[in-house]
């Protein structure tokens, strides 16, 4: 995050070129208090673990569907996103102390770190990154809310048409849009920075025709309609799950049933010789249902984690909510807000990443199941290890003439 300078010395650096309405400045990153940041790095060293394990095991071809598919897509951006956003911070607090200056206006305390022009390159990048992967996130969960959707008010069309290629299709321009959106906005954004003196990172300061402002604004503008349309599709799910209870009906699509379906007693079908589901009129397939409550339990436990995924990700949005509509305009800027949404932002990011994680666990029997084989095969690897050492040591100590 890029914030307000505070130091008018730091300006007497950057001799601004651009003309009489643009204002130059050095380049500050705000440092969250210690506590912040120690959180923050366990956190990047545990998202990344518990992600990487839910994508192998929804990959699994046995586990394939279009919902693990997005759910996987998630958690990949959600890791990434975890690893690349407190990088700066990190950075800033270990290896660049001395440099740190105290913000003494923080409600929860922390640094001011003035960037020089050659961490400048390296950390910018990094950001735009960061930024790129918690886009994709926000997609993606836009994109498992609307699956759903779709998938509990037309059934039938979703079985046969949205498999696991059309996800991946689906994927693919969502990804593109946001990769070229911010490839285009990089560009823009190096235009504004430049190396002023003593090889200090300056930039010029946000105007209201500028690229960044619009870019920015832009981004903040997506997320509230992605925002939105989330809540909407989650209302919508719960209102679903609430009227038709443990009676969730799906098209039975079994082939080859010897069961014959109850369509009524007036109905002239018999069954053939083979003892195959007799053929019916195209209308009252479509309309025969089947309730079957293995079917119906997985329905509701895939509806359910993808409502409990929204509500995470809506309450770990609060402060990119906060911190977009104050550098939008909408309201006059408020330092101590930006520095609080700067503070908390991205751990609240990290905290929703790994509370999809619990969701899954709670959710999903075949996790817990892998996660109980898995960790079950490891202490008994290791307790095989620590016998034959001790049975080694034994043989070892043991005299040869006592052997003989």
């Amino acid at each position: 995050m890029l914030g307000n300078n505070s130091n008018q010395s730091y300006d007497l650096k950057c001799d601004c070129n651009y003309g009489n309405d643009y204002v130059c400045e050095q380049r500050e990153t705000f440092i969250p208090a210690a506590w912040i940041t120690i959180i923050q790095l366990c956190l990047t060293v545990e998202c990344p673990v518990v992600n990487i394990f839910i994508i192998a095991i929804f990959l699994r071809p046995k586990n394939r569907t279009p919902s693990t598919i997005l759910l996987s897509s998630l958690a990949a951006s959600d890791f990434l996103t975890a690893i690349l956003a407190p990088i700066p911070f990190l950075i800033g607090y270990a290896f660049n102390f001395n440099e740190l200056i105290i913000a003494e206006d923080s409600i929860l305390g922390g640094w001011i770190w003035p960037e020089l022009y050659s961490k400048c390159t390296i950390l910018m990048p990094l950001s735009m990154a960061s930024s790129v992967f918690h886009m994709m996130s926000c997609c993606f969960t836009f994109m498992l809310n609307i699956q759903k959707v779709i998938a509990l008010q037309f059934p039938l069309w979703t079985m046969k048409y949205i498999g696991n290629k059309a996800t991946l299709l689906a994927i693919c321009p969502f990804v593109l849009a946001v990769l070229g959106f911010n490839t285009w906005r990089t560009i823009k954004e190096n235009e504004y920075f430049f190396e002023g003196k003593n090889g200090v990172c300056c930039m010029v300061k946000y105007t209201p025709n500028s690229h960044i402002k619009g870019s920015v604004t832009f981004i903040g503008m997506c997320l509230m309609i992605i925002t939105l349309v989330i809540i909407l599709s989650t209302i919508y799910i719960c209102w679903k799950l609430r009227t038709l209870g443990k009676n969730i009906q799906i098209p039975n699509v079994r082939k080859n049933s010897k069961k014959i379906p109850n369509v009524g007693e007036n109905s002239t079908t018999t069954p053939n010789a083979r003892g195959n589901t007799p053929k019916t009129p195209n209308a009252k397939r479509n309309s025969m249902k089947i309730q079957n409550p293995k079917t119906q339990a997985k329905i509701r436990r895939s509806a359910f984690i993808v409502v409990f995924i929204s509500v995470v990700f809506i309450l770990s949005e609060m402060f990119t909510y906060l911190w977009t509509i104050n550098i939008s305009g909408m309201m006059s800027f408020s330092h101590t807000l930006d520095q609080l949404c700067d503070s908390l932002m991205i751990l609240s990011w990290q905290f929703g990443f790994s509370v999809n994680f619990i969701v899954y666990f709670m959710m999903s029997a075949k996790l817990r199941k892998t996660l109980q084989t898995f960790f079950g095969k490891l202490f008994r690897c290791n307790k095989r290890k620590k016998d034959e050492n001790i049975f080694s040591n034994t043989i070892t100590s043991t005299p040869s003439s006592a052997i003989i």
